[in-house]
Parts: structure tokens; C-alpha cells; sequence
């Protein structure tokens, strides 16, 4: 596993509730475009789930993730 898939994976496990793309790379401060990369590669994880919902961080409509 990867530093950023690491580090995108324990972020998600200590903090439950959906956040979007933008709020996760600024949590674990890495590129959005590196943060989404990882979150599509979770979407086929049965451990997180990712869908279109309300972030947690930032109240915005949009696809978000969060752990199982």
C-alpha cells in the first residue's frame, strides 16, 4: 500500500461520516487530484463506501466517501 492510499485509508477509519474529495486533501494534506485517484480506487473496497451525499466538512452536495 501506498503513503497516500495509507494515509487516505486512516484518515477515512478514525473519522466517521462522509467528506468530500476537496475536504480530504486538505485533512491529509495532499493534491485533490491524487486524493481522488485514491478514493476511486476504494470505491470497489467493501470497507468504504463512496456516493453522491452531503460532506460532513463542508456541507456541499457532491460524491463523498466515508469507512463502512
Amino acid at each position: 500500500m501506498d503513503a497516500p492510499h495509507h494515509l487516505i485509508n486512516e484518515f477515512l477509519r478514525q473519522h466517521p461520516g462522509f467528506i468530500c474529495t476537496d475536504c480530504l486533501a486538505r485533512a491529509v494534506n495532499l493534491p485533490p487530484s491524487q486524493v481522488s485517484m485514491v478514493t476511486h480506487r476504494l470505491r470497489s473496497d467493501r470497507a468504504f463506501s463512496l456516493t453522491l451525499g452531503v460532506c460532513s466538512h463542508c456541507r456541499a452536495e457532491r460524491t463523498v466517501i466515508k469507512a463502512a
